[in-house]
């Protein structure tokens, strides 16, 4: 480990550094009495390849900046696990977030209406639709729906 600190076991094996691991949730469903588990599609957020975990004042500026940029909004689309939710993708386009684009959950109850939960940053708003996409697709799957959402290329 870096700073010269590296701390021992009993046998003077070095210890090896802590590992940060997200952990999906999910979702205990009663179907005719038999209680099904259906985890999240990915760790949430979902972020492009070689980028280090985001830590959460990090998420926060991303959701603040799709709250304060709403015609950013490029898909939406409506939980039927949950009305108060919608899975939406933005493609913050500012001089300040050149062209990130985020997935997110957006809640609006009475006492809440914001984007609440990052989902992903992507480089491309495609691969932002795809993942908020699986996210719907969980709720169909945990509703007992047997039709699935998915996103094509236009000409594909």
């Amino acid at each position: 480990m870096p700073g010269g600190y590296h701390p021992v076991t009993m046998n003077d094996e070095p210890l090896s550094p802590p590992e940060i691991r997200r952990r999906r949730a999910v979702r205990l469903v009663d179907h005719a009495g038999q209680m099904k588990v259906y985890p999240e599609p990915h760790d949430a957020p979902v972020l492009p390849t070689g980028w280090a975990p985001l830590d959460r004042d990090d998420q926060e500026a991303v959701l603040n900046a799709c709250d304060e940029h709403p015609n950013a909004c490029r898909l939406r689309l409506g939980s039927p696990w949950d009305p108060s939710t919608e899975y939406r993708v933005y493609a913050l386009d500012t001089a300040t977030w050149k062209g990130v684009c985020a997935a997110t959950i957006y809640t609006s109850t009475a006492s809440l209406t914001r984007n609440a939960r990052l989902l992903a940053i992507a480089t491309d708003p495609v691969e932002a639709a795809r993942i908020a996409v699986d996210f719907l697709n969980w709720d169909l799957e945990a509703e007992g729906a047997a039709w699935r959402l998915s996103v094509l290329l236009s000409g594909s």
